[in-house]
């Protein structure tokens, strides 16, 4: 589809060639109308990914201060909002103008983990387990608990729709 885009001489008959060799190659990627009654929950599960990058890069940007100023490793996660420790980063840093922006950076996370606790809470309401078997299988593994599972199986929909290993490798862009 790139050399169709990139090609200097456009028209219908020409296009229509160039897909007709693609198919007939095998090198045409099929489109997949994912399911109407899914497609909310696995919309709300990637925004839920997004924003837990955000908040991700947020701590690191507060971790990467505090070692910056060589200042003692906060003693808590910084997701825990109500913890001693936690209260404690809001007089930890001896610049002003530093305090202010690590104070912005945890009122932003405090933010987000509430969002994501309701997105969360959202998705385990509304989620059909559809796929109950693969949904315990996933969470069998150390690590994937129930919206990690859920992610997964949301994303991937019908596993069935791939002919081969290879197709869902590609899929998974691995």
């Amino acid at each position: 589809m790139k050399a169709i885009h990139a090609g200097k001489t456009k028209n219908d008959r020409i296009d229509a060639l160039k897909i007709a060799k693609l198919m007939r190659g095998g090198n045409f990627p099929l489109a997949y109308a994912y399911p109407k009654e899914h497609r909310f929950i696995r919309d709300a599960l990637r925004r839920r990914t997004h924003i837990m990058r955000m908040s991700a890069q947020l701590k690191a940007h507060v971790y990467s201060t505090v070692s910056q100023y060589n200042l003692p490793a906060p003693e808590t996660r910084l997701n825990l909002q109500n913890s001693p420790a936690r209260q404690q980063m809001h007089h930890f840093f001896p610049d002003e103008a530093v305090q202010k922006s690590m104070d912005l950076n945890l009122n932003i996370i405090d933010t987000m983990v509430h969002e994501i606790y309701k997105i969360e809470h959202y998705v385990k309401l509304k989620a059909q387990c559809h796929k109950g078997s693969d949904f315990h299988i996933l969470k069998s593994f150390p690590g994937i608990g129930k919206i990690l599972a859920l992610t997964i199986l949301y994303e991937v929909g019908d596993i069935q729709r791939f002919d081969r290993v290879q197709q869902f490798a590609s899929y998974a862009r691995l």
